[in-house]
């Protein structure tokens, strides 16, 4: 798609903006970023750290209390972001995720997160960890979901899910 301005052309103009924006413009992704961008600034980013560490240190300290479960990173949820890494015992991540999605429809990520370096210092490679993301819709329900579950992988080994 040409820019509007010379779509009789095989090439970008050399001209600003045109040069940087090929094709009909993502109007609808621009919409959901202001909608997005209003929503943060009503509920305040104060108010959403909040929440965000409250739920993020109510995970951490559920799976650290997991016989078996290993939380890597500092387990003070105020000196970290709403990621929690971790392993199971016997059981490799991609199986813990595998477990997660198919038993308990909780998506998560697994293996080296396109960070080895990061894995072979903290003493995770060549498998990694599984990546828990929490967000501001989460709630307490699905942190106790979530801790729940990998409870039960733990306990089982995987065995019986």
């Amino acid at each position: 798609g040409g820019t509007g301005s010379r779509s009789e052309e095989e090439y970008q103009p050399d001209f600003l903006p045109d040069k940087f924006e090929s094709g009909t413009l993502n109007i609808v992704g621009i919409a959901g970023l202001g909608a997005g961008v209003r929503y943060v600034m009503n509920k305040g980013i104060e108010n959403i750290r909040k929440e965000e560490c409250k739920l993020t240190q109510k995970l951490i300290d559920g799976l650290s209390c997991i016989p078996k479960v290993k939380v890597y990173g500092d387990l003070d949820a105020e000196k970290r972001v709403g990621v929690v890494s971790f392993n199971i015992e016997g059981l490799s991540p991609s199986e813990v995720a595998l477990y997660l999605e198919e038993r308990f429809d909780i998506l998560c990520r697994a293996s080296l997160h396109c960070a080895p370096s990061a894995h072979k210092t903290i003493g995770t490679f060549p498998d990694g960890t599984v990546r828990l993301s929490l967000g501001i819709f989460n709630t307490d329900d699905d942190v106790n979901f979530v801790i729940d579950a990998v409870r039960k992988i733990a306990e089982d080994e995987g065995h019986g899910l």
